[in-house]
Formats: C-alpha cells, structure tokens, sequence
C-alpha cells in the first residue's frame, strides 16, 4: 500500500527511488530517461506527494545541525521537492490528458455539479467514465449525461487498487445510511405524534359539540 515513503501501488522503495532520482537528474540521464506511466506508478502524481516522499526518504536535519548526513534543511526538503515536481507534473499532465493509456491506471469518477465521488474505475479516462455510467447512472441526479461526469487520476494498481479504493468507500457509505435511517425514524416518530395529536384534537371537538348539542336542547 502506498505510505509517504513509497507512494506507489506495488512497487518496491527502491524502484521508486530509481525512477526519483532519474528524474532529478533530468536531462543528464541518458541512457534511461523516464516515461509518463513510470511517474504515475511511482505515486509521483502530486505536489504534495512528492514532497512527502522527499521528507520522508531524505528527512529534515535540526536547525542547529550542519551534518548533510543528518538530512536536508527546511530549505532543502523545499528545493528538491519543487525540483522533483517540476519533473513529474509534465508527465502527469500527459496521462490526465489522455495521450497515454493504460489498464493500470486508476481515476476517480465523480458529478462535475456535486463534485461526489461516485466510484473509482481503470483505463483511460474515457473508459473510466463509461464504466462509471454504465453501472452507477441510474443512481445518479436524473437526467445526468455522461459528459457531465469528471474523472480526477487517482493512480496506478489496475483493479486491485480500484477494487480496494472502492471498498474504503463503503464505511462512508454506511455511515450516510445510518444518518438516514436516523433522520428517517425520528421523522416517522414525530408523525406518530402528530398523528396521535390530531386523533385527539378530532374526539375532542366531537365530544365538546356533542357536549353544547345537549345542553343547547
């Protein structure tokens, strides 16, 4: 599973070490120059990200210490984290794009009005959607188009990393239904209530007209 020191899905540390460090090399590496897909397995599909992943790999030495060995300063963790972004967002921007494709590739498919997430789906974007559509359009807001569905990158793990990202969305899932049936109970209580009220309303006014109908003869 992907943490801050190794943001892919799979990969090993030191795959993804190889593919940070190609591309900190930048034009100087020759001989194995990095793809758009390397990027997005590596986890490398944020700033954020690869910040994380520089703090955590090459960590943050005390303001007091001058030891290189101790870590990077503040200063440092910042400039190579700008420079290894600096690399990837290129790469990444392809892939959202849509000029590279592949089955690995994972998005999060969501309303482009509501911006919910409706479910994770592989492949291309395009492809992503359609899947999307084809099994969740009847939940959706009616009326929905499919060109009025987002796809956001989410990564790289093909199914498995799909299947696993569409499972963690089902606590949050129930917790939303919980609240329904909450709301839904107490709705149905205080119905009760009125319910109950009006019955006693309607005897009383029985009874009291009955009552003035007596005295009246």
């Amino acid at each position: 599973m992907a943490t801050q020191r190794n943001p892919s899905f799979g990969l090993t540390d030191s795959h993804v070490d190889d593919i940070a460090d190609r591309l900190l090399r930048g034009k100087y590496e020759k001989h194995r120059p990095v793809e758009s897909l390397e990027v997005v397995r590596a986890g490398f599909i944020s700033h954020s990200t690869a910040r994380d992943y520089v703090t955590s790999r090459w960590g943050i030495r005390s303001s007091w210490s001058k030891d290189p060995k101790e870590g990077l300063s503040s200063a440092g963790i910042t400039m190579r984290s700008n420079k290894l972004w600096e690399r990837c967002s290129g790469h990444v921007q392809r892939v959202k794009g849509g000029t590279v494709d592949a089955p690995d590739l994972v998005w999060r498919v969501s309303d482009s009005r509501t911006y919910q997430t409706i479910c994770y789906a592989t492949g291309s974007a395009q492809s992503a959607k359609q899947w999307a559509f084809t099994l969740f359009g009847w939940t959706l807001r009616e009326g929905i188009r499919i060109d009025e569905l987002r796809t956001e990158l989410a990564g790289s793990g093909g199914d498995l990393a799909a299947s696993i990202a569409n499972m963690a969305m089902l606590g949050t899932l129930n917790t939303q239904i919980e609240e329904y049936e909450t709301r839904a109970a107490a709705s149905t209580s205080a119905a009760e209530k009125l319910r109950l009220i009006h019955s006693t309303i309607s005897s009383a006014a029985a009874h009291l007209a009955g009552g003035d109908g007596a005295t009246a003869g």
